[in-house]
């Protein structure tokens, strides 16, 4: 709100004028009482004659009408001085009132938005929060038909390996893949330059997880230094989020915490949702039927689409069999099969084909993926011929 320094300015300009006249009415007095003393003066030396007594009397008289305009004058200064501060402090009190107004305003929606948080991130409110940031992925793995999820894109014979392990996938003489990797705290403190001087083109970060055993969300400790030193290498971004939601209220709750934790960061890809079981007694997924995660599922990418963003599942084929995967078709699929080829027929637009990847700056093994939504979008401009 700009700060009212109009009301200050008039209130000196009216005192400076008060002052002004002031000043001239006392300028007024001491000149009447000149003229007395020169009249008086002249009445002497006139000796008293009727001429001089004439003079004096007239002088006089003037005198007294200067002195009646200097009285004038001063109750008009004081009048304007009082009529100025007047204003000046209704004008204060208006923009005093407004400001209180403003700020009171401001308070009461941050308290409304964090109960709203705070409810939906406990599943009482199941009203959408508004956008936190809008922007839909560079890099979509999306398909029109869930008919198309368990079909082929691709001719592995254009796929080749290069001599580090990494993949690579060639149309026409040119490479269409792009090399990446996903992150976590597990590899800690990464040096990006030189893991994209290596040729990663991008990482797909994790911004948290909820615990297998007590259900409590937690974020990735590593989340910030990884978002400021992959942007500041030139890597292009993704996030992902390890879910073990058992309710539909969970996973939107999952969504909401990616959502905020993100706040603007710009991401190239998709915010995946990595759904598997652990495999030990406690994990609390293991039980839920193929219709309840295929629902979880759901609930999480349309969240995270609700809140500006893009969404994509991740999985291996089992993982994505107990999610039903051709009713998240929209979305697309982000697989892991750690095998020479794709252990099955998944129209994916990033596949996982390693854990056991060494990249420089990384000072663990790390996930190894590949960009194919290049090539998905060629092969699906074909099927709509």
């Amino acid at each position: 709100m700009p700060t009212p320094r109009s009301s200050g300015s008039r209130k000196r300009t009216a005192t400076s004028s008060a002052s002004s006249s002031s000043t001239r009415a006392k300028a007024s007095k001491h000149g009447s009482a000149s003229r007395r003393s020169s009249s008086a003066s002249m009445s002497s030396r006139a000796g008293g004659t009727g001429r001089g007594r004439s003079n004096g009397a007239s002088k006089r008289k003037r005198s007294s009408s200067s002195r009646g305009r200097s009285t004038k004058s001063s109750t008009a200064t004081r009048s304007s001085r009082h009529s100025a501060t007047r204003h000046t402090r209704r004008r204060s009190r208006r923009t005093s009132g407004g400001f209180r107004a403003f700020a009171t305003a401001g308070i009461l929606a941050a308290i409304a938005a964090s109960v709203a948080f705070v409810l939906r991130y406990l599943g009482i409110l199941d009203v959408p929060l508004p956008q936190i940031f809008e922007q839909r992925a560079t890099y979509s793995a999306s398909l029109p038909d869930s008919s198309l999820t368990y079909t082929n894109p691709y001719d592995w014979s254009h796929l080749s390996v290069g001599s580090n392990g990494r993949y690579h996938y060639t149309m026409g003489g040119q490479e269409v893949s792009r090399t990446g990797v996903d992150v976590s705290e597990h590899q800690g403190s990464i040096d990006w330059k030189a893991v994209k001087a290596d040729g990663i083109g991008f990482a797909y970060l994790r911004v948290g997880y909820r615990g297998s055993d007590t259900g409590v969300i937690i974020g990735d400790a590593q989340l910030k230094a990884n978002i400021q030193g992959a942007q500041a290498a030139g890597l292009q971004l993704g996030a992902y989020f390890y879910s073990e939601a058992i309710s539909v209220e969970e996973a939107r709750a999952e969504a909401q915490y990616v959502l905020t934790e993100l706040g603007s960061t710009p991401l190239d890809y998709p915010i995946a949702f990595d759904y598997e079981p652990t495999g030990n007694d406690r994990d609390r997924i293991a039980g839920l039927s193929n219709d309840q995660m295929a629902a979880i599922a759901q609930a999480f990418c349309d969240a995270i689409q609700e809140g500006g963003r893009s969404a994509i599942v991740y999985g291996n084929a089992s993982d994505l069999a107990r999610m039903n995967a051709p009713t998240l078709y929209q979305y697309g699929f982000w697989y892991a099969s750690y095998t020479t080829l794709p252990s099955a027929d998944v129209a994916f637009g990033i596949w996982q084909y390693s854990s056991q990847g060494s990249v420089a700056g990384i000072g663990t093994l790390v996930d190894m993926d590949m960009d194919l939504t290049q090539p998905l979008a060629t092969y699906l401009q074909k099927q709509n011929g």
